[in-house]
């Protein structure tokens, strides 16, 4: 049975896929995502995409209900990108994400018993992030702030944010009264015309202060009355600054950051630890669930001491940081040139060296200056580590690896190659970003003998 845009089916979910869409079997025997339906509904659903191998469709009634679909908190779920299952019960959501990374490992990793333990969950699943960036649209005289519909630019006005910490959420609401009177102009991606682009905002639990930072196309005097303008409407605001991204990029934030008042740069801190945050700089959104994840690393370290270690894709050195105090020496590799200047304060007066360019470039040069590590630790992105560096890691074969990863697929398929020369210990997952579909999780590897 053929199936054309348009027409309108019934079918029975049977499991969930990413970014919070249904899976079912379509009537012609392809795969049909539906988003917003649950695994055990029967929904109605509209075909909205044809493909060679599935279809997606769009949900149009649910006809039998789940026993775990829940009432979503945000007035705007379904219409805003930013969450996939605040539908779904909260332990629903925890299976999921375990089940996903056995399933990975399993198909892609081809590890038959792979060793993964429950997923580490939040305390709570709302209001646990301490950055968002808010996206502008509108005109002058109506401008909105919200995030981006799933899949488009198209800005969902919001006046709140269920996932994010509330100081966040006093900023946001403030924002758009500040500017009153101004005529801030937001920028139209179309033409590329307008200052307002976004609004990025920090909390810091540890001094329970926040920090905002608008991103405008050019430098303008008005925005200097606008961020002391919102200061005096939001006593917790430590400092704003202005970020210049004159561009026509997809990219949020441009090369030049600099204060408009008060002071931007915000503390916190991890395991015990304190960490300058500014407001351009990477740092964890969960400051809760991300010691939880960075506890797990260090102790993949091993009980023994360590004398060199690796921290590959070290970001700002935060892991560097706090590795440097189970290793003697740490390097710290990291291709951004912005976050190994913000590493190397981080990490000023700790064993901690920073090397700037790519990780198999750098991994190369370690090995030929003679550097064996005893422990590996690497944060790499979602696209996982290239195939250079599964060999350059091969090659110095430290006697533990710890990956920290937010993919279980691209997760599984290094494990996979790495498997080679080393056996696969424990995967453990911290649900950082409670609501979403993306899974943090570390794995633990040790050395064959021989």
């Amino acid at each position: 049975m053929s199936v054309d845009r348009g027409a309108q089916v019934v079918v029975d979910v049977t499991a969930m896929g990413q970014a919070g869409d249904g899976v079912a079997k379509g009537p012609d025997g392809r795969t049909l995502f539906v988003r917003g339906a649950l695994p055990g509904e029967r929904v109605r659903a509209t075909v909205t995409e044809l493909h060679t191998h599935f279809v997606r469709g769009r949900l149009d009634q649910v006809l039998q209900a789940s026993d775990e679909r829940v009432s979503p908190p945000c007035p705007v779920f379904g219409r805003c990108g930013g969450c996939a299952f605040q539908h779904w019960s909260y332990d629903a959501e925890l299976r999921h994400k375990q089940d996903r990374l056995v399933q990975a490992l399993r198909r892609i990793g081809g590890f038959e018993a792979p060793p993964v333990e429950p997923v580490v969950p939040a305390p709570d699943p709302y209001g646990y992030r301490a950055k968002a960036s808010f996206a502008y649209a509108g005109t002058v005289d109506h401008p909105v702030l919200g995030f981006y519909a799933a899949g488009s630019h198209r800005v969902v006005p919001l006046a709140h944010c269920a996932i994010q910490d509330d100081p966040i959420n006093e900023v946001l609401a403030a924002a758009l009264p500040a500017a009153a009177g101004l005529a801030l102009a937001p920028y139209q991606e179309k033409t590329g015309h307008g200052l307002l682009r976004h609004l990025v905002v920090r909390a810091s639990r540890w001094q329970r202060t926040t920090a905002a930072m608008i991103v405008a196309t050019a430098p303008d005097p008005r925005l200097t009355v606008w961020a002391e303008r919102l200061m005096a409407r939001v006593p917790a605001l430590a400092g704003v600054a202005v970020n210049v991204n004159p561009d026509r990029t997809n990219r949020i934030e441009g090369p030049v950051t600099r204060t408009l008042a008060g002071d931007p740069v915000l503390q916190e801190q991890i395991l015990g630890v304190p960490f300058r945050v500014a407001p351009d700089a990477f740092f964890q959104v969960n400051p809760v669930q991300v010691e939880r994840l960075y506890a797990l690393a260090l102790t993949g370290m091993g009980p023994d001491g360590v004398g060199t270690a690796w921290d590959l894709y070290a970001g700002v050195g935060t892991l560097a940081r706090l590795m440097a105090h189970r290793a003697r020496w740490v390097d710290a590799v990291e291709m951004n040139a912005r976050a190994v200047a913000e590493g190397r304060q981080n990490t000023a007066g700790y064993p901690v060296r920073f090397h700037v360019g790519g990780v198999e470039d750098v991994l190369a040069e370690l090995l030929d200056g003679g550097s064996v590590p005893d422990v590996v630790v690497m944060d790499p992105p979602r696209t996982g580590v290239r195939p250079a560096v599964v060999a350059a890691l091969l090659k110095a074969r430290p006697r533990r690896i710890v990956y920290v990863s937010c993919r279980p697929e691209t997760l599984a398929r290094d494990l996979g190659l790495l498997s080679q020369r080393y056996t696969l210990r424990s995967v453990e997952a911290v649900d950082m970003f409670p609501r979403s579909d993306h899974v943090e999780s570390v794995a633990v590897l040790t050395a064959n003998q021989g």
